[in-house]
């Protein structure tokens, strides 16, 4: 090039090589980026299975102390219901928010369930008050605490380790199909009664849906049974009767990724009541 009479040379290979050193800066900068976001995220997920540990421990300690299973010979007798023996006493003086424990045999879900007294009170609060991702098995803020309204929903976390209602994924992903077949039951065991649900339906929904219709009416009533059946991944049982509108059990959880809005529910509908009294 020429600039004011004067012949300026570019020595090319000097270029090429300042070209190499940016890229190999640039590499290594993305090296380093790469593994700061893979330790970034080994620490999350280390923290989180540490937060998950001592839910789980703290779930296991309160079906070890706060409730009795039957023996065999109690299970021999058995004809209506899983005979298992719950200390309310007990576990209301941990949480005075104690209203009922949950057992879903088919998929081993066994926890106490909580009744929220603002929304989303107990979405990271163990039982015992403990802050935790895990959270709680908790009831609806409008549902009713005695489990006797026309539409009474539950909540739970999805778990990765399966933990709280991790297992309802299992449903969609028709792991325990043949299980639910042979077992298609819920039961709520409250001071007063114990409670039988059957299964009729399930589907993934999302937040805001109308599967968490509140239901106060005979015709709000039939309007969310004709919602469940259209979105229905499942078989309405032939043998459900609807006619005398029996209470309806939602279970709830979220689905998919974190943050996509997206939920699962089991629908169930009350087929049984026994006093405890």
């Amino acid at each position: 090039m020429i600039f004011s009479g004067k012949i300026i040379l570019y020595d090319v290979s000097k270029g090429a090589d300042m070209n190499k050193k940016v890229l190999r800066v640039i590499r290594i900068l993305a090296i380093l980026i790469c593994i700061g976001v893979i330790i970034y995220e080994a620490v999350h997920i280390y923290e989180d299975q540490k937060e998950y540990d001592i839910a789980d421990d703290e779930y296991e300690e309160i079906r070890t102390e706060m409730v009795k299973w039957p023996s065999k010979e109690d299970e021999a007798s058995v004809v209506d219901y899983p005979l298992i023996q719950i200390d309310f006493e007990g576990l209301k003086e941990i949480n005075p928010d104690f209203v009922g424990w949950l057992y879903f045999p088919a998929l081993d879900i066994s926890y106490p369930v909580v009744k929220e007294k603002e929304i989303d009170e107990y979405i990271h609060l163990t039982f015992d008050g403990t802050v935790n991702k895990s959270g709680s098995i908790f009831e609806d803020v409008l549902s009713d605490s005695k489990f006797r309204g026309m539409h009474d929903i539950v909540f739970g976390h999805n778990m990765r380790d399966s933990s709280m209602f991790g297992k309802l994924k299992n449903l969609y992903q028709k792991k325990d199909e043949d299980l639910l077949a042979a077992n298609p039951y819920v039961y709520v065991y409250t001071e007063e009664y114990v409670f039988q649900y059957r299964v009729f339906g399930y589907y993934i929904t999302k937040v805001g849906s109308e599967a968490y219709k509140v239901v106060n009416t005979s015709e709000t009533y039939d309007e969310f049974l004709d919602y469940i059946q259209y979105h229905s991944a499942y078989a309405r049982p032939a043998e459900a009767d609807f006619s005398q509108r029996p209470s309806l059990l939602t279970l709830s959880t979220c689905s998919g990724a974190s943050g996509s809005g997206k939920r699962f529910v089991v629908h169930t509908y009350k087929t049984q009541a026994w006093s405890r009294q």
